[in-house]
């Protein structure tokens, strides 16, 4: 008896030619090159968002400032104790209690200081962190003193609010870029001569065209180097959030600035402030 043969059951799978192979890797690489970008996007969007909070704190704490200390803005630096300069302290030390966020340390004098080091104080996008802040204050309405690097009789008193005529409109601190020496500034310089060459009146007054010279990070380089230069990097608006740069205007509140939109005469320039300051006069 014969036997029926039966069918095979073994089947032969096709296998993906490279062709095929080629054509998906370049799928999956167009595909990466769209996302990457956007995720990048993403995670600087985050950053500034960041950065955007940090800022609203330092701005509720200078307000909260401001109102204990009859409506007078603190001094950006001076001595607790006039004659010993191992009591120096900066603005963040004067923010700190109505902040409660960043470094605090005992100093070396016994009383607690704040330097700015840490926490809201900082950036995520600043360059060198551990530096110092990475936010200055307009040093027109917060003026130094008494401290060792400035006479007594040329100490002039900070800014009030009744000083502010438009406080919405001024800036009162700014991100900075990162100074060339071994710390940050944690001041700007408002002198218009570093600004603008040509202020004219409102509401023409034309748009800043030299601040933005100094839209920078130091190099690796020139911070090893410690050069110091002045004004450099360290005392100017950097726009690093994707060309925003954020700011704290003089009522609290806090805005993205896009480059080249900030005006010397209606955001920097405080009548009365600028001039009591000592800084050149604006030219009109």
């Amino acid at each position: 008896m014969l036997c029926k043969r039966l069918p095979s059951i073994h089947s032969t799978k096709k296998a993906f030619t490279l062709i095929e192979l080629l054509v998906v890797i370049a799928i999956i690489a167009i595909l990466a090159a769209i996302l990457f970008p956007v995720f990048a996007k993403v995670r600087e969007k985050a950053r500034a968002i960041t950065c955007v909070s940090n800022m609203k704190q330092i701005g509720l704490g200078f307000m909260q400032y401001v109102q204990d200390n009859d409506e007078t803005f603190p001094r950006w630096q001076l001595n607790i104790v006039p004659t010993d300069g191992n009591t120096l302290r900066t603005w963040p030390n004067a923010v700190y209690p109505y902040i409660k966020n960043g470094d605090h340390s005992i100093d070396i004098d016994g009383t607690p200081a704040t330097w700015g080091n840490s926490g809201i104080f900082v950036c995520p996008d600043y360059g060198v962190q551990n530096a110092g802040t990475s936010y200055g204050v307009n040093i027109t309405m917060m003026q130094e003193g008494p401290d060792d690097y400035v006479a007594q009789a040329d100490i002039k008193p900070s800014a009030t609010l009744a000083d502010l005529q438009t406080p919405a409109d001024s800036v009162m601190a700014i991100e900075t870029g990162v100074n060339d020496g071994g710390s940050s500034y944690d001041i700007f310089d408002p002198d218009e001569a570093l600004w603008t060459t040509t202020v004219g009146t409102p509401p023409g007054s034309h748009p800043n065209d030299l601040d933005l010279q100094y839209d920078c990070d130091a190099t690796a380089a020139q911070i090893a180097s410690e050069a110091w230069s002045y004004p450099g990097c360290g005392m100017f608006p950097r726009y690093r959030h994707t060309n925003t740069s954020n700011m704290i205007f003089s009522d609290g509140h806090v805005k993205a600035m896009n480059r080249g939109r900030l005006n010397w005469y209606q955001n920097i320039y405080v009548q009365g402030v600028y001039e009591r300051a000592g800084v050149y006069q604006p030219v009109y």
